[in-house]
């Protein structure tokens, strides 16, 4: 169960939390707090909104430039080493080949259409 910061050093790190989660928004002191433990708050909120905004910065970085990511290979093999994902592709399509099943036909009369033959009439019940 969490409490309510009491001291100046926990203050901060709330103030950090809420920065955090609203990096853009303007901070209002939570509680009457004296000068020292106010300024920690803020400062807290200007660090953890600062922080967020630099990780979602270097996200957005990442995601346009995306690094090569170093596999684990599978090898020596006759044909060299190959990266993990050529390897379990290669085994899922000698798989699919394998287990690939469809439903069996079956043909049941009562589910077929009838028509009526073309010129005769069929009485209404």
């Amino acid at each position: 169960m969490s409490t309510a910061p009491t001291t100046t050093q926990d203050w901060y790190p709330a103030g950090a939390i809420f920065g955090w989660e609203a990096p853009q928004c303007t901070a209002q002191a939570p509680a009457p707090l004296n000068d020292e433990t106010l300024k920690a708050y803020f400062q807290g909120v200007e660090d953890g909104g600062t922080a967020r905004l630099d990780y979602e910065d270097q996200k957005a970085a990442e995601e346009d430039n995306p690094q090569p990511v170093d596999y684990p290979t599978i090898g020596p093999t006759p044909g060299g080493s190959i990266s993990l994902d050529d390897y379990l592709k290669e085994n899922r399509e000698i798989l699919e080949g394998l287990f690939h099943q469809h439903m069996p036909h079956t043909e049941v009369p009562e589910y077929d259409q009838w028509y009526p033959p073309f010129g005769e009439t069929v009485p209404v019940p």
